[in-house]
């Protein structure tokens, strides 16, 4: 048997190689995101056992220095590439292998283990056209395992590259032969730049760990390193001297598989485990993490919250019973189902997956970018290729990120001219669809509970004591008069701070205009009570003037609560730079104090109630509501 050890390919030719590669830079930004969306996928089309969902587990290894693969031969040609960086006056080159250098020097040596389970292995042997083959000797090169797979180790792979510190992975896989027996395979790669080796041997960037001659994987378990080996059928990817990322490693692959697979996962297709099981993700989970705060923190720190909020309202089209299921059937492309969920607080949100993984959501290279539909109802809708055939059709349309679909990366002119007609009618359609499921439709009465002691019901209408009611052109208005205008903010702040605090004298007259537009002014420090508790917002609310209007001291509000429980309410004048408190004194519900109301409220139930002001206002008001601790309330 040949020696087990790393090396690096002759460089016959003399090409100067460096360091930096456009697969791995591709990754580099975002390489746990990255490493979480390419093996999650990649795991995804080796599915063995449809009944069962794919399980992939993200753990860290630390394994003591003397037990890593060749570590001293790494060590040598990491020093051997520092000094050809430092020869060519390369500054981000010669970083780069001091940084590798020390991280090599350490006691224990990092791995990111990337393991897929109830998937079928990637198959060998280390030939041509094998899958196998596209893990460590491929490049750009994609051996399909199914129709509909997402890529099967093409561009993707370079992302493990992106993780390690030294540019390093091995793959470890188990699979069946054409026979059906099990069988083994053990490789790693590694990315450095050209350089002489110890004896002056030119040699290339790309070195191989395995069996020297031939640069073969090991394909026997006792020759592979404990921690390598797989005990059953799957692959294992591992990224040697895993880098620090930008915050905790862990919620950075948990933020990004949610966004990626959360209709894999709600599927119940796939499901991951983050350090060694601390963190699961799976159909019973998925709707707690979507909402944990971690998971939003490091979404935030990501720049990914706008992806988290639209995966979350994805996951809720996906299982909300009131969303409606509908089919498009495109000539020449086939079936696409198209789920739809009319929800306030949704958006415009499409969202396009394929093999349980998000895509995209917009078809923007086909003039549709689902972004604007003007008087129409908010919806989320999430949309899909019915089968493998028109899986097909859509992963030809993917760049390598999987993010984005666009005909121009077909390069056989006939089929880019015919996939951009495809999908420009599948845009069409679609956008058809949408518009006549949010089309907002007429309604034939809307009650306006605060209107009803104007307007009589049919069956109520007779004739009272006093006759017929007084034509409408009898009434004359009420004269209106000017209001006086308050001096900008700025110049009240300087007046308030030129009497060093002292509360300011009480306005002359009863503190009410025509026009209701006088309050009451706050006298020195606002001593109100605060609200205690957790904010809530009030639906349909209305409010109209009550009682004698012309004093405008009395409001009749009307809302319902989505909550039931004890509430307090302020209410605030609103209409202007910075909304002021307006002093509740009385209220027909509930009750007054230190011009806060609180009241008893039912889920659904509506509520009408009369408030009093402190001073006249007949201008617009807004209305904060609280949920506070529970506390019995007065009637």
């Amino acid at each position: 048997m040949s020696a087990v050890g790393l090396a690096f390919l002759r460089n016959e030719g003399g090409e100067a190689e460096g360091l930096m590669d456009a697969g791995i830079e591709t990754f580099r930004d975002s390489p746990f995101a990255a490493v979480a969306r390419e093996m999650g996928q990649n795991s995804r089309d080796a599915q063995d056992d449809s009944d069962l969902p794919v399980r992939v587990t993200f753990d860290v290894l630390d394994i003591p220095r003397d037990e890593f693969p060749a570590v001293d031969t790494f060590v040598e040609a990491i020093s051997l590439c520092r000094a050809k960086a430092e020869e060519a006056g390369n500054e981000k080159e010669k970083g780069f292998f001091e940084h590798a250098a020390k991280t090599l020097q350490n006691p224990t040596i990092r791995l990111l283990r990337i393991s897929d389970f109830n998937t079928t292995g990637v198959a060998g042997p280390c030939e041509e056209g094998t899958p196998f083959h596209t893990l460590p000797k491929s490049d750009g090169v994609s051996v399909k395992q199914g129709r509909a797979s997402g890529g099967s180790f093409g561009i993707g792979k370079n992302a493990v590259f992106a993780v390690s510190d030294i540019q390093t992975a091995f793959f470890s896989t188990r699979y069946h032969d054409a026979k059906g027996a099990e069988q083994v395979l053990c490789m790693g790669k590694t990315l450095l730049r050209s350089h002489r080796a110890a004896d002056g041997t030119p040699r290339r960037r790309k070195g191989y760990w395995g069996r020297i001659d031939g640069f073969e994987p090991l394909d026997r378990d006792e020759q592979i390193p404990q921690f390598f080996r797989r005990d059953s059928l799957g692959t294992s990817i591992f990224a040697a001297c895993m880098r620090e990322g930008q915050s905790d490693w862990r919620y950075e692959i948990l933020v990004t598989l949610i966004v990626n697979f959360f209709r894999a996962v709600e599927c119940g297709d796939m499901e991951f485990e983050i350090d060694h099981g601390s963190i699961k993700l799976n159909r019973r989970t998925i709707q707690g993490l979507l909402h944990d705060e971690r998971t939003a923190q490091t979404a935030r720190d990501l720049n990914l919250e706008a992806a988290l909020e639209t995966a979350g309202i994805l996951y809720r089209c996906s299982v909300d019973e009131k969303t409606q299921r509908h089919t498009l059937d495109i000539p020449e492309l086939g079936t696409v189902n198209v789920q739809v969920l009319l929800r306030e607080k949704t958006g415009y949100t499409v969202g396009i997956v394929r093999n349980g993984m998000y895509i995209t959501d917009k078809l923007g290279h086909f003039g549709e970018s689902f972004k604007r539909f003007p008087l129409y109802r908010e919806f989320a809708a999430l949309v899909e290729p019915d089968g493998s055939a028109e899986g097909e059709w859509f992963k030809r349309l993917e760049n390598p990120r999987h993010d984005d679909l666009s005909a121009e990366r077909i390069t056989d002119p006939a089929l880019r001219a015919r996939g951009e007609r495809l999908f420009r009618r599948l845009a069409k359609e679609l956008r058809a669809l949408l518009k006549s499921l949010a089309r907002e439709e007429a309604k034939a009465s809307t009650a306006l509970d605060e209107l009803s002691e104007f307007f009589a019901a049919a069956d109520d209408l007779r004739d009272d004591e006093l006759g017929s009611e007084p034509h409408p052109k009898a009434y004359e208005p009420s004269p209106i008069e000017k209001r006086e205008r308050k001096p900008p903010k700025d110049v009240r702040r300087r007046q308030q701070e030129s009497v060093d605090n002292v509360p300011a004298p009480a306005p002359e007259g009863d503190g009410t205009a025509a026009g209701g537009s006088a309050r009451e002014r706050p006298q020195g420090p606002d001593t109100r009570a605060q609200p205690r508790g957790r904010s809530i917002d009030l639906q349909d609310t209305r409010n109209i003037l009550a009682g004698d209007v012309s004093k405008a001291t009395h409001r009749r509000v009307f809302f319902t609560s989505p909550e039931s429980g004890n509430l307090q309410l302020r209410i605030f004048a609103a209409g202007l730079n910075d909304p002021e408190p307006l002093s509740l004194v009385h209220a027909s519900t509930g009750s007054v104090s230190s011009g806060l109301l609180r009241m008893n409220v039912v889920q659904d139930s509506r509520v009408d109630l009369t408030v009093e002001f402190a001073a006249g206002y007949a201008g617009p008001i807004e209305i904060e509501a609280v949920v506070e601790p529970y506390a019995e309330v007065a009637a």
